[in-house]
């Protein structure tokens, strides 16, 4: 018996090693030093993290080639109990903001998203599965399909029957995580995997929209915030902001352009925080998503606005300007970059806005861009993911799995 279960195994580790040596592919990370952000295979085994507090050379050089103005925008909406006039709000001045964005040439499309794991037909429930928009919320089987595109009419009624379809309001969810969610989203938007939802296209910018009156995971795991009993939760890899941008360069390519907006309760803005209060339910200021919004350029609204139209137009400004950026791996130590263009087109100002860089005129295609700069080494290494993907296990998977139960 000992004999024929050896044999299995080594039949079943040779098998292994055929199917590992050929799914291993192309994969997109952040650029390394002295290399330019493309896609390059990378070293299944990398070296360790370097000592924190390091300065690590960054070498950024990259041809500039002629790209439809693509862009994803990704709505990610707190349901909760306290958000449906704001949400309301939201969908008021949608349509304007997306009529400038097809005025702009942009070619846009749009998902949805909310802060909370949504129940999965045969499925335990999962994060960052996206909303079906509705035409008609009293029937969904009018649905609209899970991508919203450039030139569908009547926005207006499609944006309000939607928000009134995710039907803020759920008793006991009060443990917001946008950032998880769109963590989540991401994943399962990955377009090297067939069944995509199409919510993320080649070569596209994305821009996500927050929108919550509270912080991911209501306090961002800082006790001093905590109102309620049970506020205080532990924060998770995919509720940080800098394991966000890293899995979103990480799945979607190093060199994708993407904006992280948010509409929140902005930190130290106590009018607004008693404001959202007196509706009955505590709100949080957006710490964290004060965060991630400022390192990946983006804007912050205030949730408190009487309407979103300002906070929208500010979204606008740098999404646009995200078309004419490049991402970094770091915000530069001590600020300082040097850009070189080639061949040169005169004077262009560029600025730095978290971990992008930013051009106000963009560069023509058929010019390098060349920057160089150095990042603070001050990252360990991360553990696996934990978000719930709505993929099936793949085959690898499986055989890793029937290899274990040999033993």
């Amino acid at each position: 018996m000992f004999r024929r279960n050896l044999k299995e195994v080594s039949w079943v580790a040779s098998l292994l090693v055929v199917v590992f040596l050929s799914a291993c592919g192309p994969v997109k990370f952040s650029a390394s030093s002295d290399s330019k952000v493309d896609d390059t295979n990378v070293d299944p085994f990398p070296t360790p993290s370097p000592t924190p507090g390091d300065l690590r050379d960054v070498h950024y050089n990259s041809v500039v080639t002629a790209r439809d103005n693509k862009l994803d925008i990704i709505l990610v909406v707190d349901d909760s109990n306290s958000m449906l006039p704001d949400n309301q709000k939201l969908a008021a001045n949608l349509s304007g903001f997306v009529t400038k964005l097809q005025n702009s040439n942009i070619d846009w499309q749009m998902c949805a998203t909310v802060t909370r794991a949504l129940p999965i037909a045969g499925r335990e429930p999962a994060w960052g599965a996206s909303i079906y928009w509705q035409s008609n919320a009293a029937s969904p089987s009018t649905a609209l399909g899970m991508v919203l595109k450039k030139g569908t009419s009547n926005l207006n009624t499609i944006f309000t029957q939607t928000i009134n379809y995710i039907n803020a309001g759920w008793v006991g969810s009060d443990d917001e995580r946008a950032i998880k969610a769109a963590y989540a989203h991401v994943w399962n938007g990955d377009p090297s995997w067939s069944g995509n939802n199409g919510c993320y296209r080649n070569d596209s910018a994305v821009a996500y929209i927050i929108i919550s009156d509270e912080d991911e995971r209501s306090i961002a795991g800082d006790a001093s915030q905590q109102v309620y009993s049970g506020e205080l939760k532990p924060m998770e890899k995919e509720d940080k902001p800098d394991e966000f941008i890293n899995f979103v360069r990480q799945i979607l390519g190093a060199s994708r352009r993407f904006t992280v907006n948010s509409i929140i309760v902005q930190p130290g803005d106590a009018t607004c925080k008693s404001s959202q209060d007196a509706g009955g339910y505590k709100s949080h200021y957006g710490f964290k998503y004060k965060e991630l919004s400022d390192l990946t350029g983006g804007g912050v609204g205030s949730i408190c606005a009487s309407d979103y139209s300002t906070n929208l137009n500010l979204f606008l400004d740098r999404i646009v300007d995200s078309l004419s950026s490049i991402p970094l791996e770091c915000e530069p130590a001590n600020g300082n970059i040097t850009v070189t263009i080639t061949p040169t087109i005169g004077p262009v100002q560029s600025r730095v806005e978290g971990m992008n860089l930013v051009f106000d005129t963009p560069v023509p295609a058929g010019h390098t861009i060349d920057a160089r700069y150095q990042c603070v080494e001050n990252r360990t290494p991360s553990s696996i993911s934990t978000a719930t993907p709505l993929k099936e296990e793949g085959f690898f998977a499986r055989i890793v799995s029937f290899f274990k139960n040999l033993f």
